[in-house]
């Protein structure tokens, strides 16, 4: 079902992006978004206000997050209640409760929302991914568009397919569907009198249940997964700074090592825990050993989630990470990238992830070790 792949990709990053946004609503601004910015811009407070150009990428977390400035750069954008109200030049993701587009969107267009609602104003070039409890389409949408939602309502204009999966599916009087039409749902679609409708429309029925699902079930377990995994990560910013850039540090000088490493503890402690368990005497520290692998397992996700975020920021901006804002920033950005992989490709994400993220860690502890007690993180 092409439209369950986009809730899964709009979808993945809703509850761990607005865990961000709750968090981050008790700190301040990172910076004065009231300044002229050339480089990119991120922040994260109880309301963060974009009132000037950007010249480059913007990544905000807030509470309300207003972007009423015009964007040169990617927007991805997290809180409860986000608006944009200014055009943004390139992609544009945001996961919040509410959510408002009312200006031109020159790129992709991907939001994970509760409420959510394209107005008037929007013009959208590239293709749409929309997921939410509701979505209204009030705008222009250029390209292909996606919906996965329990209530679609359609009262702009839509130029290329349209696939969507729904428990209500309604096109308004105002509406111009100039192209192909896909509904699954369990009603009907309702098309209202006046409203123009060129391209041939399909209709399969499936069960309440099954709509229900296809919008929510596949964004539920990436969710969880993506907010586990950023408050984990959350914690190591917050209490052992020093392991991060370590750990981050060794997987990128050594990634081969690395996997190879990571590789090898995959395998091994495993077949030790099953050795001490089936021995009468082994039995506890058969378990133990258990329990601490699965941990290490998600600590190697967590160590990878790192390396991705970091990975982004001096691709972005040519400078490494320093700050501990800065950390949570691209900490969120790496949890999302590997959510949406996750969501796209399915587990050999997140395989692959933890075999890189284990082995890194064993090699910076390792490392640790041999230097002494001023290498060991406070």
């Amino acid at each position: 079902m092409c439209c369950r792949g986009s809730s899964r990709l709009a979808g993945a990053s809703f509850v761990a992006v607005v865990a961000f946004a709750v968090i981050g609503a008790a700190q301040p601004l990172a910076e004065d978004p009231l300044q002229p910015r050339a480089d990119n811009y991120y922040a994260a407070g109880n309301r963060v206000a974009i009132t000037t150009p950007m010249a480059a990428d913007v990544v905000v977390a807030g509470r309300d997050v207003d972007i009423a400035s015009p964007v040169a750069g990617d927007v991805l954008a997290a809180g409860w209640r986000v608006t944009v109200s200014a055009q943004a030049d390139d992609d544009v993701r945001i996961a919040a409760r509410e959510v408002v587009i009312d200006a031109p969107v020159r790129g992709d267009l991907t939001i994970a929302g509760g409420d959510v609602r394209i107005g008037p104003a929007a013009r959208v070039s590239g293709r749409s991914w929309l997921t939410g409890q509701s979505v209204r389409i009030e705008g222009m949408l250029d390209r292909e568009v996606r919906i996965a939602a329990a209530a679609v309502t359609v009262g702009g204009e839509i130029r290329r397919p349209l696939e969507v999966v729904a428990e209500r599916f309604e096109i308004l009087p105002t509406a111009r569907v100039l192209a192909p039409v896909a509904y699954k749902g369990s009603t009907d679609m309702r098309v209202a009198q006046g409203a123009i409708v060129n391209g041939p429309v399909t209709y399969d029925r499936i069960p309440e249940r099954e709509a229900r699902r296809a919008r929510a079930f596949p964004a539920a377990t990436t969710l969880l997964f993506s907010v586990h995994l950023f408050l984990a990560g959350l914690l190591v910013v917050v209490f052992l700074p020093r392991v991060e850039t370590s750990v981050v540090g060794t997987l990128r000088a050594q990634p081969g090592r690395s996997f190879l490493g990571g590789l090898a503890l995959l395998v091994a402690p495993p077949l030790a825990a099953v050795l001490l368990i089936v021995s009468v005497l082994g039995l506890p520290f058969g378990l133990a050993v258990g329990a601490l692998y699965a941990i290490a397992l998600f600590c190697g996700l967590v160590a990878t989630a790192f390396f991705v975020g970091d990975a982004e920021a001096r691709f972005l901006t040519s400078a490494p990470v320093i700050s501990r804002r800065q950390n949570v920033a691209w900490l969120l950005a790496g949890v999302l990238t590997i959510a949406l992989l996750r969501s796209a490709l399915g587990g050999v994400v997140v395989f692959f992830g933890v075999l890189f993220g284990l082995g890194a860690l064993a090699l910076a502890a390792y490392r640790a070790a041999s230097s002494g007690p001023a290498m060991l993180p406070a």
